[in-house]
């Protein structure tokens, strides 16, 4: 193949070449202004698709940021599509002896040299152990840590160029840098996913028809991943189905919808309010549906029944997989229990009491004013309250909800934006499949019960005691201090603080009109002694030039300030 036809990313560059190529596509398609300001998001994805791999993996992890980027984006970047040639067999072998220092005979009866599959970061074979188990085996590309390291940064070395960008504060492109960087990095190191897998198979697998692959450890390195095979198609197959049968009325499948929908809720739920280990990107290509048949291992399992009935219930011929676990959330017990409190403080509809609550579990950027973040808050959440399922749009809720919280100096915790995300995909697969499920409805009790089992009786019984007997000692001294008031009120000596929100923005307009009064006035006086020095003493050169640089001191100064207002009306303009 010529040059000439090979993409520009895959041409051998070294560091400078490659730093022009993104710069130029990055100007080509004016990425940064489009980023920063989330306008244009199909020449963003032309970009990305001519920078290749590392760019089409980080628009990949955008499409499901939309913590981070607004809906618009995220589903402009799904339509990204791996354009990478899969490596041959020979370098594959050599990478899985050279990771694990086995020969692949020691660990394989068997190798499908095809790859199934081929992404920006590797690709998949089919294989079986010698043991007759069949396994997936994800293999990285050779360099590839070395290329996105290099084209990451290459990236930060670009973001200088944000300095000629007017108004682009809708993102702050910086941040979401580090998040993408941080995001490839914990991808390329396989020995994370082990990790991840190994501990949610062991916290989900058979949890009623959840169905978890086995990660096989002693075989999966740094670069390779070996986990079980498990047969199924991807659940988006079925909700497709349910599309159609909701169009033509059928109802066959309502019985196996509404059971699907139910275990999919319950175990997500499991997951945050038992387990604190939360499967982060729950997109439908991820979680695969199997039918099983009567001659299928695993058709008449069985599991207990409800708590409080005694026995156990044959399980339906129907499993859910769940695949990739390269990005998952943790969730601490003190954010657990900031959880909970926003959930039940959204039960109440009361906006204060769920401002209070994400107060609670977020990091505070600079000075806030919680009055002004409630009046804001309370409008957004209204029109939230009283939404069917079906009528919110999650991801806008997301992207709006941390806009709001940026905007008051309000930084919400990462886990709790990847849990949102993670809440509103599997939202999205329930709505499909049954309508009249809401997860928030079942996440109340969850949350409920999770408060229960974690309220401490006897410290809150101390505390109210304490509180109570502090308010009896008080209790006789009311008349007294109440006499006080009255005597400071009719001697004159009262004060009154008034607080009002945004006080210091008023205050700084205060400050820049009396600075430009005080210009003003500064100016008039300088032309007009100016005037009198030349009108006054036209026949001395010396004071004649004295009054001629006023006045071109003047003109400078008036010009620079002509000069500032019109930008200042610019950039409101850009923003309208």
């Amino acid at each position: 193949m010529a040059d000439d036809t090979i993409p520009k990313w895959q041409v051998n560059q070294n560091r400078h070449t490659r730093f022009r190529t993104i710069v130029g596509v990055l100007r080509k398609y004016n990425v940064l202004s489009n980023l920063a300001r989330q306008k244009n998001p199909d020449q963003v994805r032309a970009a990305f698709e001519e920078l290749g791999p590392t760019f089409i993996k980080i628009g990949q992890i955008l499409s499901s940021r939309t913590d981070i980027v607004k809906p618009e984006f995220a589903n402009e970047f799904k339509k990204l599509q791996d354009n990478v040639r899969s490596d041959e067999y020979a370098v594959v072998k050599e990478t899985i002896e050279r990771q694990t220092g086995k020969q692949m005979s020691e660990m394989f009866a068997s190798f499908d040299e095809t790859p199934f599959a081929s992404a920006s970061m590797g690709q998949t074979h089919h294989a079986t152990l010698l043991n007759g188990q069949k396994v997936v085996v994800k293999v990285q590309h050779p360099g590839i840590d070395a290329e996105v390291a290099l084209d990451i940064s290459l990236f930060e070395r670009a973001l200088p160029l944000l300095r000629y960008i007017p108004d682009s504060s809708v993102i702050d492109l910086s941040e979401m840098v580090a998040e993408i960087k941080r995001s490839l990095f914990n991808e390329l190191d396989t020995s994370i996913e082990v990790r991840n897998g190994t501990r949610f198979y062991h916290l989900n697998d058979h949890d009623d028809i959840i169905r978890v692959p086995h990660v096989y450890a002693k075989y999966s390195t740094q670069k390779v991943l070996v986990n079980q095979y498990m047969s199924g198609t991807s659940i988006q197959h079925f909700m497709a189905k349910m599309v159609q049968a909701d169009e033509t009325s059928d109802h066959q499948y309502d019985e196996e919808r509404q059971y699907l929908a139910h275990v999919l809720v319950t175990n997500f739920l499991k997951q945050v309010f038992e387990d604190g280990f939360f499967h982060a990107d729950p997109h439908p290509g991820n979680i695969l549906l199997r039918e099983l048949k009567p001659s299928d291992m695993g058709y008449n399992d069985t599991v207990a029944k409800k708590t409080g009935i005694i026995g156990k219930r044959k399980l339906p011929p129907y499993r859910l997989v769940y695949l990739d676990f390269g990005m998952m959330g943790s969730i601490s017990p003190n954010l657990m229990d900031g959880i909970a409190n926003v959930v039940i403080a959204v039960t109440t509809e009361n906006t204060r009491q769920v401002g209070k609550a994400i107060l609670a579990i977020s990091n505070r950027t600079g000075e806030v004013d919680e009055e002004a973040f409630f009046s804001e808050l309370a409008p957004f959440l209204g029109q939230y309250y009283n939404s069917g399922l079906g009528d919110i749009d999650f991801q806008g809720l997301i992207f709006e909800m941390v806009k709001v919280c940026r905007s008051n100096n309000i930084q919400v915790n990462p886990e709790v934006t990847m849990l949102g995300k993670a809440f509103g995909t599997i939202e999205g697969i329930v709505e499909t499949l049954d309508p009249n499920l809401s997860m928030m409805d079942v996440a109340r009790p969850f949350a409920r019960q999770y408060m229960r089992e974690h309220l401490n009786l006897r410290n809150e019984l101390e505390d109210g005691l304490l509180a109570t007997a502090q308010s009896l000692r008080d209790t006789p001294k009311l008349p007294s201090r109440l006499l006080s008031a009255l005597d400071t009120f009719e001697n004159g000596q009262t004060r009154v603080n008034i607080v009002f929100s945004h006080r210091k923005m008023f205050i700084d307009r205060i400050d820049t009109m009396v600075n430009k009064v005080v210009l003003a006035v500064i100016l008039a006086a300088l032309i007009v002694g100016s005037s009198l020095l030349v009108q006054s003493h036209s026949d001395n050169n010396w004071i004649t030039y004295i009054g001629i640089f006023g006045y071109v001191t003047a003109v400078v100064v008036i010009i620079g300030l002509l000069i500032g207002t019109l930008h200042s009306w610019y950039r409101h303009w850009r923003q309208k």
